[in-house]
């Protein structure tokens, strides 16, 4: 209890400090860099209107209280652009369901989403990059976010103006942390998928590793959504948003997947019904997102209010549950500690992120425009990496308790002073090979003298005439598929097949084997009786028989030794 109770705070430092690192190492890669030129933030002297009505003219764009924008609300931003150094450079922001125009005087040189909408009725979110000119400083720029949906967004992000390199640079390092933590889930997720049929089949079965490795390969891939690296790669917002919205709805199925492979089978049925739930939810909305009737986007507040509602189920059945964690000296009780630190961390995490979201967006209607996202992204990495540790702990015990579990076996089956199998695994083997009806030859051995050796010597020389006589029978029969001792000094062995042919052989090896170590050794002789007899002998019979007959040829044997001093024990001066 003791060792399990250390482990457990160790790991937990282990946990804290590769948080400190990570960030730590993230803060000096920011710190240390270096722009190739000057960044602006353009958040001043912005005129602002909404459907052709003015709500605030050159004024700091976060100071400005913009209402819900719907379908069909037009948002225009208007100001002087400022000294453009050099040849070029970009205007850098973020829009959210929305069609975005920009002009540069009464010239059309950027537009986002509008063949999108028109394909497929909705509008992903974006980081837009608008290129401007030398000739373009000092005229007025105009941009426009046309709602595509009910409640669309209502805030704004900052406008970046500087070189294409600094503009990427910028929003790689201001999401440094959201960006890596992605990249790493989805690839530690990868991974864990690959390897859990290897795992489910040869070692564990279960189906903890594959669910913990869906749940991280699709937290990674809403974060990389959500902060546009989808799209940076590949150029396509479509893409990045059907990931995005893909993942997030999928999210509480691998929970509720994971939660049901793993936990007792009192809360296994709610949890199968979750889960079953879960995605059927998804198949339904898959096929009507594909039918242009009903879009991911717009069943976001049902899934989160899902989510919430799924959440304080759990919160509940874990609690139901709680004496198993912390009374039972079950050996998967501290993995599955673990996974409850995790999740309940995630829960609170992520439905932070949902009610600080909303706020923003319905009553606050100010700060920035992607500010959903933060908390989720640690909740995320601190759960999957309870995950696995949940995992390591699980796969730890669960080896020792095999390990024990096998010796436990090997002790039932072992003879204990030589080795060998004992009289329970002979018999056991026995009627395995009774079934079979396969060709096999059966030795019955006994070790002659053992009883004088132990009234003249003593019984620590009757043992080591025992262990002696054992390793002699390995060397000589190392290809046997059993070798065991029936009982004091009786012993069997058993050929199966092709082996079993060779018996006249084994014997004058047997016996080479004997005089070899009779030559080395200083207080006694080894000898002994044997019979044998082949499974044909006794048609249709069992291997119990086919014993009795090579055990009654060897008790002949042992007849004649006794009227042959030169093959009975001779004992040394």
């Amino acid at each position: 209890m003791k060792f399990r109770k250390n482990t457990r705070i160790v790991a937990i430092l282990l946990l804290a400090i590769f948080f400190l690192v990570i960030m730590a190492l993230l803060k000096v890669i920011d710190n240390s860099y270096s722009y190739s030129s000057s960044l602006a933030n353009l958040e001043d002297r912005w005129t602002v209107s909404l459907n052709g009505e003015t709500l605030a003219s050159n004024v700091n764009l976060h100071d400005v209280d913009i209402p819900v924008i719907n379908k069909d609300d037009a948002l225009v931003l208007t100001r002087t652009i400022p000294y453009i150094s050099g040849n070029s450079c970009c205007l850098y922001f973020y829009s959210k369901h929305a069609i975005v125009d920009v002009y540069v005087g009464k010239d059309l040189i950027y537009t986002f989403g509008r063949d999108i909408y028109g394909k497929y009725k909705y509008c992903p979110d974006r980081f837009n990059s608008v290129s401007l000119i030398g000739s373009h400083s000092g005229n007025r720029i105009r941009v426009v976010f046309h709602g595509t949906r009910a409640a669309s967004f209502s805030s704004l992000s900052d406008f970046i103006l500087g070189s294409r390199v600094d503009v990427l640079s910028y929003h790689l390092l201001q999401n440094s942390v959201s960006i890596f933590s992605g990249i790493f889930l989805s690839m530690l997720g990868l991974i864990l998928i690959i390897i859990s049929p290897y795992m489910y089949i040869y070692h564990d079965r279960e189906l903890r590793l594959f669910f913990s490795g869906l749940t991280s390969f699709l937290l990674g891939t809403f974060i990389l959504g959500q902060f546009g690296l989808i799209d940076m790669m590949i150029n396509n917002p479509h893409v990045n948003n059907f990931c995005q919205y893909v993942s997030f709805i999928c999210i509480p199925i691998s929970i509720t997947g994971y939660l049901f492979s793993v936990f007792p089978k009192r809360s296994r049925p709610i949890f199968l019904a979750m889960f079953l739930f879960n995605i059927g939810f998804f198949i339904v909305i898959f096929l009507l997102d594909r039918a242009n009737a009903l879009k991911f986007s717009s069943v976001t507040t049902f899934v989160q209010a899902s989510v919430i509602i799924q959440s304080i189920m759990a919160v509940i059945l874990i609690y139901r549950e709680r004496e198993h964690f912390f009374t039972s000296d079950d050996h998967n009780t501290t993995s599955d500690l673990f996974f409850i630190l995790g999740i309940l961390a995630f829960m609170l995490f992520a439905i932070s992120d949902i009610f600080i979201y909303d706020y923003h967006k319905y009553k606050s209607n100010t700060g920035g425009l992607y500010i959903y996202g933060n908390g989720f992204t640690f909740g995320a990495l601190l759960f999957v990496s309870c995950l696995i540790i949940s995992y390591l702990f699980y796969s730890i015990y669960n080896n020792n308790y095999t390990s024990m579990k096998r010796q436990m076996v090997d002790l039932a089956y072992t003879d204990p002073l030589t080795g060998l199998a004992n009289r329970a695994r002979c018999e056991q083997i026995m009627q395995v090979i009774s079934s079979e009806h396969s060709l096999y030859t059966i030795f019955s051995i006994d070790l002659n003298k053992l009883k004088v050796v132990n009234d003249t010597y003593g019984h620590q020389e009757g043992d080591r005439l025992l262990t002696g006589f054992s390793t002699i029978l390995t060397n000589c029969f190392w290809d046997a598929n059993l070798i065991g001792r029936m009982g004091g000094d009786e012993f069997i062995v058993i050929l199966l097949d092709e082996q079993a042919s060779h018996c006249t052989k084994r014997i004058h090896d047997f016996y080479a084997l004997l005089s070899e170590w009779n030559r080395k050794e200083q207080v006694f002789q080894y000898s002994a009786s044997y019979g044998y007899a082949y499974s044909y002998e006794v048609p249709n019979s069992s291997a119990q028989e086919v014993y009795m007959l090579a055990d009654s040829r060897m008790y002949e044997m042992k007849k004649e030794h006794r009227h042959n001093n030169e093959m009975g024990v001779t004992f040394n001066a």
